[in-house]
């Protein structure tokens, strides 16, 4: 199992809109996994102070089933901070959801985290992240600048770890999947089971990355 998130661009100036990208999920191992909970959690750090700040930002994702463009909660304090939702998905299958980020013409210059995550029970049952980048760095420009043409925001760091807190979330998506041309399991239904593991440690792995830098930066 892996996650990503591709298209979200390296800097992002305060009050141009929304900025549309990718959050991609793949399988290519052999397994069918009933349930994988994903998730995505953004937010700005101070420069100077490394103080954290999801005041400005809103960030969404577009309901597979509906095509309606969905909140993520992006308040810390809330058990559902991060949480998109639920699917199955086959062997060999990858899939995208649309997402977008926007950030208010007030908000300060300062840098952005976007963190996408998943969680699923392996054959130990342990519940874990899949592997894949855990965070991307973008710069929020201040109303007005010019980003020019940004490229990519570049994944920082990743892996496969248990999952020690287990925040709230049941709410189903059906995206569409692609198989591998394996042939093997074409016919294999995508299973949703309700019940299980709810996401993210999201909200608490971010702003604790937010504190450890600022930490870092005081030594």
């Amino acid at each position: 199992m892996r996650t990503s998130l591709s298209g979200l661009p390296s800097k992002v100036v305060a009050g141009s809109g929304f900025h549309a990208f990718k959050l991609n999920v793949e399988n290519k191992g052999d397994k069918v996994y009933d349930r994988v909970d994903l998730g995505l959690f953004a937010f700005q750090a101070d420069t100077d102070t490394w103080d954290e700040t999801t005041e400005y930002l809103t960030l969404q994702f577009k309901n597979p089933e509906t095509g309606v463009w969905t909140d993520i909660v992006l308040d810390e304090d809330d058990d559902a901070a991060g949480y998109i939702g639920y699917t199955g998905i086959r062997a060999k299958e990858s899939f995208t959801i649309d997402v977008r980020l926007s950030v208010d013409k007030k908000a300060p210059a300062s840098f952005g985290l976007a963190i996408v995550t998943g969680v699923y029970v392996d054959d130990k049952g342990n519940c874990v992240f899949p592997d894949g980048e855990a965070y991307y760095e973008f710069k929020v420009l201040a109303a007005g600048k010019d980003a020019g043409k940004p490229n990519e925001a570049k994944p920082q760091t990743g892996g496969k770890k248990p999952v020690k807190a287990k925040p709230v979330g049941n709410t189903p998506i059906k995206p569409e999947g692609t198989l591998a041309q394996t042939g093997s399991d074409s016919d294999l239904p995508v299973i949703a089971a309700v019940g299980g593991v709810a996401i993210l440690a999201g909200a608490g792995v971010v702003f604790a990355l937010g504190r450890r830098r600022k930490a870092d930066a005081a030594v």
